[in-house]
């Protein structure tokens, strides 16, 4: 295994020693040797291993672990705010990062250039082409060029369509670096995805990609560009208005299903079709709490593809390190916890609900959502089995003490992916627990809302998948009853909007469903984007657990208004705790407001000197709002 994982490492270090600083990546890629590699099929496996280290997942640094990305949301709050939320803070890069979602080209030119080595070494026979595994690794390398593609969609919208390794002539490089309409984009994710379906198996280890993650993933991004076009439609962010940026360079583009109602039903079929035999195949783990502290999940059905850790090279992560020891820098907002129903059904504030109110964790949790009660700290909740057999409990949040990434952001404290077992702590790379990274519940997800969004009804299938989902969740399971007592006006929650616009309360409460299964697992931005719920983030002041009640008593003189917390009632402030308003420098003090703009990333200045594009017409054009010559704010 250590001689398996350091030629890994090898051969990723010839693959990412080229140079990565232009438009397209251009320089050739370097390999021991064309002759002597990509001959048999443990080859390719070897080559498309270095695109596993491309998903979320939990590290030994919390601010790069999945537990803490929704912080760039409404749902988490994080050690600082974040400068996506507010207007005039997020500049235009001088040059590309080297994230997933950056404009880079590096990795979809590898998996080019692997689908043409292959494609050549089973023409010239030294490759079968009906090999069960040459087939599935084949359809690996198509996975993740899809993979990285969504991303760049997600990302950028509109986007270059590159399928071969291109030469470094620079004529060509300019023409191909021409961006498609974010539509084509989408379209051609799914051929992509759908090649992988057809050469991918299932009975292979839940570590490696097969046949219904790419069902999975291919139902997720048909439902995101059918739900963008949707709420985005009319701006310039969506193809074929006179605001969009791209008409110049495809003056005669027309929507492949005829006009935008059409291409937004076409995903939504698309998501449906997906989505439906992952849904129909597997069950719901019993057990939701275990699946985000398991040692083992090779038997979990639900968890269709995972990330292992302490094998081989691969070192431990740091989740349980910072949960069961401090406050890991992360908190649940206000908005994110009184989102979740009671058991009976209801809306915290329906007539008959049975909430208890939040003077006490333990009251917040009471006769609520059991995926609430598992995610959140309340009293009495156990933090660490001591190996003398006794344990530690919770009793109130740590304020005090902690900073950073190791602080108590919001008072609501995260139990959700924290093992109690004392060695899970040891260090930041000691956690063997390992990440779930695609589970069948987003199957269900995806259908019930896909369904609604193309027939405006709750049809029996998404009803039954629904049902499920509340009944592992120990919540009374007729969704009419929720539907019909949800109160949008009395709701917290940025997506009862979209486009500024009220939704239905059906539709909110689908929703809900996903931004509570899905909690602290990285999902809620790129659901605020697709909806377009963020346009009424304006003066939003984010808000923790009710301090200034009861709480304030536990700290012993140690709170300081406007110092280490925010103002208390009888001085002007809130009961609940504000992280952002401890100090009235702070960028986020009067609250976050999110500039439009912001739902598209910024491309990079330098691509524009690269491309010859810094005039009006050229072959690249930037992102609405944002300035292709200087490094600025969005307007």
């Amino acid at each position: 295994m250590k001689t398996k994982l350091y030629y890994i490492a090898f051969i990723a270090c010839c693959l990412t020693a080229v140079g990565c600083n232009d438009y397209l990546d251009k320089e050739p890629l370097s390999f021991l040797s064309e002759e002597s590699y990509f001959n048999k099929a443990s080859d390719l496996e070897l080559f498309v291993n270095k695109f596993y280290g491309s998903f979320n997942v939990n590290e030994e640094v919390g601010a790069r672990s999945l537990y803490a990305t929704d912080k760039n949301s409404d749902d988490i709050i994080g050690p600082w705010e974040e400068a996506n939320l507010l207007k005039g803070y997020k500049l235009v890069p001088s040059t590309a990062g080297g994230g997933l979602g950056d404009w880079r080209f590096n990795q979809i030119r590898e998996c080019n250039y692997f689908i043409d080595i292959v494609e050549k070494r089973i023409a010239s026979g030294v490759l079968d082409e009906d090999n069960s595994d040459v087939k599935h690794f084949t359809g690996e390398n198509y996975f993740f060029r899809a993979w990285f593609y969504f991303n760049k969609l997600q990302s950028f919208g509109d986007f270059p369509i590159i399928t071969e390794v291109l030469s470094e002539d620079t004529e060509i490089l300019i023409n191909a670096s021409k961006r498609q309409p974010r539509n084509e984009v989408a379209r051609f994710v799914l051929q992509d995805l759908d090649k992988a379906i057809s050469m991918l198996q299932d009975n292979r280890s839940n570590n490696r990609i097969n046949k219904s993650v790419a069902h999975l993933l291919a139902s997720r991004v048909a439902l995101f560009e059918a739900t963008w076009l949707k709420y985005h439609q009319g701006t310039a962010r969506v193809p074929g208005n006179s605001d969009w940026p791209g008409t110049y360079l495809h003056p005669s583009f027309s929507y492949e299903s005829g006009n935008i109602q059409s291409e937004i039903d076409f995903f939504l079929d698309k998501s449906l079709s997906y989505s439906k035999p992952v849904a129909d195949l597997y069950s719901l783990s019993s057990d939701y709490k275990n699946m985000f502290i398991s040692n083992n999940l090779a038997a979990n059905q639900e968890v269709l593809f995972y990330k292992s850790y302490n094998i081989g090279a691969v070192l431990g992560h740091g989740a349980t390190h910072y949960l069961q020891r401090t406050g890991a820098g992360v908190g649940f907002t206000r908005s994110l916890v009184e989102s979740f129903l009671m058991k009976n059904g209801l809306p915290i504030y329906a007539v008959n609900s049975e909430y208890k109110g939040d003077k006490l964790l333990s009251d917040i949790v009471d006769n609520r959502d059991e995926r609430l009660q598992v995610s959140l700290l309340s009293e009495g909740n156990v933090r660490k089995e001591n190996t003398n057999g006794s344990k530690d409990f919770f009793s109130y949040p740590e304020l005090i003490g902690g900073t950073g990434w190791q602080g108590v952001t919001s008072g609501y404290q995260m139990e959700k992916w924290m093992s109690t077992d004392p060695q899970e702590a040891v260090s930041s790379t000691a956690g063997t627990t390992e990440t779930p990274i695609f589970r069948v519940a987003e199957a269900y997800l995806n259908y019930i809302e896909a369904s609604y969004e193309r027939s405006g009804t709750l049809n029996g299938i998404a009803l039954g998948y629904w049902k499920l989902l509340r009944d592992r969740a120990g919540v009374d399971n007729d969704v009419q009853k929720t539907i019909s007592n949800t109160d949008l006006s009395k709701e917290r929650d940025l997506a009862t909007y979209s486009a500024g616009s009220l939704v239905s309360p059906s539709l909110y409460n689908i929703r809900r469903e996903r931004r509570n299964e899905f909690i602290a697992e990285g999902m809620r931005l790129m659901d605020l984007y697709r909806w377009k719920s963020l346009d009424t983030m304006e003066n939003y002041i984010v808000e923790g657990f009710n301090l200034w009640d009861e709480y304030y008593t536990n700290y012993q003189g140690e709170l300081r208004e406007g110092d280490n917390v925010s103002m208390s009632p009888s001085n002007g402030g809130s009961k609940y705790l504000q992280p952002f308003r401890r100090s009235s420098s702070n960028r986020a003090y009067n609250g976050y407001a999110f500039p439009q703009a912001h739902y598209l990333t910024a491309i990079p200045l330098d691509q524009f000197t690269l491309t010859n594009s810094t005039g009006d017409n050229a072959a690249l054009y930037q992102n609405f709002g944002w300035s292709k010559n200087a490094a600025i704010p969005a307007d």
